[in-house]
């Protein structure tokens, strides 16, 4: 099926490939459940067909289903477990979701959000979906009249409904207790996550003090000569006795477990430490309500932008020099856990926090800094043949935390598309990839001369092109159709200068290359071939592409290989 193009692409667990699929099954299964609901039509040219509408839409929103991440669909243009199509109404989805969007605003509050997306088949009909994400503004009301010449169709005001089963019913006392205890329950998730963070400092505050006062006191000890005895006298009424066999940390008062931890830890375990502290500072200032990083930025405010960015690539600086010193210097792997430790604590989706305002650039700024690291880790693993690293950096899935659910790692570069305008705006440019554009010259600046195998352009394109190649393994693991199987965006498309870095790293072929993704290369560097330049934004064009025949420079290193 050929997806129909969309000017915009919306922020949701699943890609437009991905979403397709997934309808497809539901369609193909056909039963109606709570959250998922089946039209032949949408039309909303009289009060009727607008209450209709209004009433479905406002009963999946107030209604909790663990199925499908707790989303909603209103799929149009089906009847009977087959896709009939729809009028041409319906086919423009962005004047259609406008439409919708208005008629939440005039009848209904709190406006539940919806997305709507449109899809083609082979034999040309169209069809679509209403998308219902998950809110915590729960119930959803009419709070003005909406009368029809049918009355038993009109809505009155303060009237709202929910789900159960397949049918569509007005909201009762006990639907009301159980959204006041869902959405009590999401409210205290980030207070129960704050004071599980406070704990966590405060102990490392603690433990740091213990360690000082360990070590000073074990110097102490190990400079009184042998087979003697003597008291330290300490302020207050603190009074150690020390000989040869002491237990330094029993006379300070530790208990046996962190007299243990004391014993046992090395100078590898507090740099492993800190740098999941780092990691873990990095995620309270994104996901703080007032950590200075704003919830709503504005467009045309170049100024102001530019230290929005400065400021999270300040934040992100001392996690992203780590990480880079460790794969390009770490040959015995001594610090590998502890990366990946500390990327599956930035890995979590934005979650906003109660009550704060926000928009959709705000929420996609805050996935540049695990870009700005996966981009980092790839360009460091490529250049210092790190193959089983990135390999399991690729299994860490991004954690949704307030619905249940996870995304690849590398869905980061559609998480952070909204905020794309956001960059161009604060360098006053227009460039197809300014966020990639953007990481490119924070790696130059901050660990380009740490890499010494190579040069610019050499290690970016390398690292750029390793990665974006992940998207099109995953869509193939994901059973998307081979016109869906596209590589992530990025510089490689518009840059003459990324063809070279390219060619020479397909005919080096290194042994790592292959073993890194789920599927032959052959398949892949295929798919990229057919669809790379599919990846082009609109206005822009891959002018990367030119030439850039992957599959033929593999198939050619392989030839090289075997006369070797």
């Amino acid at each position: 099926m050929t997806k129909k193009k969309k000017t915009t692409q919306e922020i949701l667990p699943w890609t437009n490939g991905e979403m397709e699929t997934l309808l497809m099954g539901v369609i193909s299964h056909g039963t109606e459940i709570a959250k998922i609901d089946f039209k032949t039509e949408i039309e909303t040219a009289t009060n009727e067909q607008k209450a209709d509408l209004l009433k479905d839409i406002i009963a999946i929103a107030n209604t909790f289903d663990d199925s499908y991440e707790d989303h909603g669909f209103i799929i149009y243009g089906v009847k009977a477990k087959t896709i009939t199509g729809i009028t041409q109404t319906e086919s423009d989805t962005d004047k259609f979701q406008n439409h919708i969007e208005q008629l939440l605003k005039t009848y209904i509050s709190p406006m539940p959000q919806i997305y709507v997306l449109g899809f083609e088949t082979t034999d040309g009909k169209n069809w679509g979906v209403i998308v219902i994400p998950p809110r915590n503004n729960k119930p959803h009301m009419f709070f003005k009249d909406l009368f029809c010449t049918d009355r038993s169709r009109s809505r009155k005001r303060g009237e709202w409904f929910v789900r159960r089963g397949s049918t569509t019913d007005p909201g009762l006392p006990e639907d009301l207790a159980l959204i006041t205890q869902k959405q009590t329950e999401l409210l205290l998730d980030p207070l129960r996550e704050s004071i599980r963070s406070l704990q966590s400092r405060v102990a490392k505050t603690e433990d740091q003090y213990n360690s000082a006062l360990f070590k000073l006191v074990e110097r102490a000890v190990s400079a009184i000569p042998e087979k003697t005895e003597r008291k330290l006298e300490q302020s207050g009424d603190l009074e150690i006795s020390v000989s040869d066999n002491i237990d330094v940390g029993e006379s300070l008062g530790m208990d046996l477990p962190t007299r243990i931890r004391h014993r046992l830890r090395t100078p590898k375990n507090a740099i492993a430490e800190d740098l999941i502290s780092e990691a873990k500072s990095l995620r309270e200032y994104l996901d703080g309500a007032d950590t200075g990083l704003t919830w709503i930025p504005q467009l045309k405010n170049p100024e102001g932008n530019k230290k929005i960015i400065a400021d999270l690539e300040e934040k992100t600086q001392g996690l992203q020099l780590s990480i880079a010193t460790i794969l390009l210097n770490d040959n015995k792997g001594e610090y590998t856990d502890a990366l990946f430790r500390s990327i599956k604590i930035l890995a979590k989706a934005t979650e906003v926090p109660s009550g704060v305002q926000y928009n959709r650039i705000g929420e996609g700024l805050r996935y540049y800094p695990l870009a700005l690291i996966l981009y980092t880790i790839f360009i460091c693993g490529v250049a210092a043949n790190r193959g089983t690293i990135l390999k399991q950096v690729l299994e860490i899935p991004i954690k949704h935390h307030r619905r249940s659910g996870t995304s690849a790692i590398t869905d980061v570069y559609f998480f952070y598309y909204e905020s794309r305008a956001l960059f161009n705006d604060a360098y006053e440019q227009r460039w197809c990839e300014p966020v990639a554009q953007r990481i490119r010259q924070v790696i130059n600046d901050k660990i380009g001369e740490m890499i010494t195998e190579f040069s610019e352009p050499e290690y970016f394109f390398r690292g750029e092109f390793v990665l974006a190649l992940t998207n099109i393994d995953k869509g193939m693991s994901g059973g998307e159709e081979a016109d869906h199987r596209v590589p992530l965006g990025g510089l490689y498309l518009y840059m003459h200068e990324a063809h070279d870095p390219i060619v020479e790293f397909i005919s080096e072929n290194p042994d790592w290359f292959a073993k890194l993704y789920s599927h032959p290369l052959n398949e892949i560097f295929d798919m990229f071939d057919r669809n790379a330049h599919k990846m082009a934004g609109s206005g822009c064009i891959a002018i990367g592409m030119h030439g850039l025949k992957t599959l033929e420079h593999y198939q050619e290193s392989l030839k090289r290989k075997i006369k070797k």
